[in-house]
Order: structure tokens, then C-alpha cells, then sequence
């Protein structure tokens, strides 16, 4: 039996609402981690929150037989033997799940196991292109649920859990970014996907810093190099990526900022800048834009 570490409080969360950043920064930890070396089928990271296997592995139950909020109940007691059982220094989890609390009242991400959180956000504007293209879907499906103050990603059917990840309770988007956002009870540092476009030495480095993980300058420069949009297109090209979803093309389509302009029509502008203004300006994501944008 493996011994438990002295100090389980080690988890670093990669949150975010899809699409916004989180599995460039995932990869770029991987390089980082590894000296440069990037498999994007094998990422150097620790899982999601939502796995099925991680649940089963830790529990020895079969998720198969439980509800979504049984599953919920136990996931904070997961994460915790997660921390305590592995000895790594830190355990980067990646989740898609707002922060919000389980039918026990109790908030389904520990306190206790948790080091510090990233939270990627991305203009929402932008974010309607690439999960429409990851769900392979329509942009006004996509919308409707960034819109839905209940949004879900991977719904189950019948409420049991029958799929590799559990059903992950999202929120609206706004509603996500808000619950991650919020005073919570342990470090948060916000991360836009646009600076990490636009600045992405200091950015990275700044996240780093948080993260405490000690690594000179030139190991963040060589990470960065290895993970640049183009490579990224190109190994996902050359060896697939088994995080995309089935339904879509490919995962990695266009890396850049304000594209929305070309995708979105003017009534699609305006459900999202209904929605969610005031977290948009409170990232500096603009509100008053240009009421003939978009091409459709």
C-alpha cells in the first residue's frame, strides 16, 4: 500500500468554461515539465474532475450504478485520497465544473487537498465558434447553452452516469466565470486567453510564479516554443487527438482572438451581450460593439 504524503495540499485546478484556454496551458505544462517533450495524447497533467475512471479507481465502486448526486457527494472525498495517495508535488486537475456545492451543501471542489486554481476565460463572443465546432453543433445551440443558467456539459442519460465523464453542471457562462471568480477559499489567479494570445512570456510566467513551481526563464521560453497554435495544428494533424469530441473536425482550429466578427450575426451578438455584460466588462471583453458585425 502506498504510503500517504505528509502535505496533501497540492492541487492545482485548471478551471474554465470550455474552449477558453485550458488545453493549451495543459500542454504547455506538459513541455514545461518535461523538458521540452510534448505528446498531446499523453499530457503531463493529473485528469479531469469529471472522470469516471479516477472516481472508480479511488472508490472501487462501479459509477454505473450510482446518481449524479451520489457521485457529487463522494467527489470532494475523491479528490482528497487523490492528494494524500500520490506523492508528486502537485497534481494539475483540469475541470470544466463551476464551483458550486453538492445536495450535502458542501462545495463539490475540497478546500483541503487544494494548492491554488487558474481560471482561463475567454471572450464569450469567441468562445461561441470553438464549442460549437467542439460539440459540433450550431452557433445558436451553442449559445442557448452559454445562455442556460443550468448548463451541462456530457448529460447523462436518465440522470446515471454511463459515459467516461460524469455530467459536469456548468452554469451559464457568466454564471460559470462568476463562481470561479468569486472569494473562495483558497488562491484563484484569472488568466485571459486574449493575454495569453498577446503576451503569452508574461502571462505563462506570471502563472508559473503563482503555481510555485521554481523553473528558469529559459525552460518557460522553450515550453512556450513547443506550444505554439501551428505545432499544436500539426501534431493533432500528424497523430490525432483523443480529446476531441467525434463530432467535430478538429480540436485545435484557430488559436486567435476576435473572430466572432466573421462568425457571429448581430442577433447572435446581442443574446451574449444580454447575458452576460457585466462579467464581460469586467474583463475588459467589449459590449458596445458594431451592430452590423458578423456575416450571417
Amino acid at each position: 500500500m502506498t504510503e500517504p504524503v505528509t502535505d496533501p495540499k497540492k492541487i492545482v485546478w485548471l478551471a474554465s468554461y470550455p474552449k477558453s484556454g485550458n488545453t493549451w496551458f495543459r500542454a504547455f505544462l506538459t513541455a514545461l515539465l518535461g523538458d521540452g517533450d510534448l505528446n498531446i495524447n499523453e499530457m503531463k497533467t493529473d485528469g479531469i474532475f469529471s472522470s469516471r475512471a479516477i472516481f472508480d479507481n479511488c472508490t472501487d465502486m462501479d459509477s454505473t450504478e450510482l446518481y449524479d448526486k451520489e457521485v457529487k457527494n463522494l467527489l470532494p472525498e475523491v479528490f482528497r485520497h487523490q492528494a494524500e495517495l500520490y506523492k508528486k508535488d502537485k497534481l494539475f486537475v483540469k475541470i470544466h465544473d463551476a464551483y458550486t456545492l453538492n445536495s450535502n451543501g458542501v462545495p463539490i471542489v475540497p478546500e483541503e487537498p487544494t494548492f491554488c486554481a487558474l481560471y482561463f476565460i475567454r471572450n464569450p463572443l469567441d468562445v461561441v465558434g470553438s464549442f460549437a465546432n467542439h460539440n459540433g453543433s450550431t452557433l445558436d445551440e451553442a449559445i442557448t447553452l452559454m445562455n442556460n443558467p443550468r448548463g451541462t456539459l456530457a448529460k447523462q442519460p436518465k440522470n446515471r452516469n454511463v459515459n467516461n465523464q460524469f455530467a459536469q453542471l456548468m452554469l451559464s457562462w457568466s454564471g460559470h466565470a462568476s463562481s470561479w471568480i468569486a472569494a473562495l477559499p483558497f488562491p484563484v489567479l484569472v488568466i485571459r486567453y486574449e493575454d495569453m494570445l498577446a503576451d503569452t512570456f508574461n502571462t505563462f510566467s506570471r502563472a508559473v510564479e503563482f503555481m510555485k513551481i521554481d523553473v528558469p526563464a529559459s525552460q518557460i521560453e522553450r515550453a512556450i516554443e513547443e506550444t505554439k497554435f501551428e505545432k499544436l495544428q500539426k501534431l493533432e494533424n500528424e497523430t490525432g487527438f483523443q480529446e476531441k469530441n467525434r463530432r467535430s473536425e478538429k480540436f485545435f482550429r484557430k488559436g486567435v482572438a476576435g473572430n466572432w466578427i466573421d462568425e457571429l450575426s448581430p442577433e447572435q451578438i446581442k443574446l451574449i451581450i444580454d447575458n452576460h455584460a457585466d462579467v464581460m466588462k469586467q474583463y475588459n471583453y467589449p459590449v458596445d460593439v458594431i451592430t452590423n458585425a458578423g456575416s450571417n
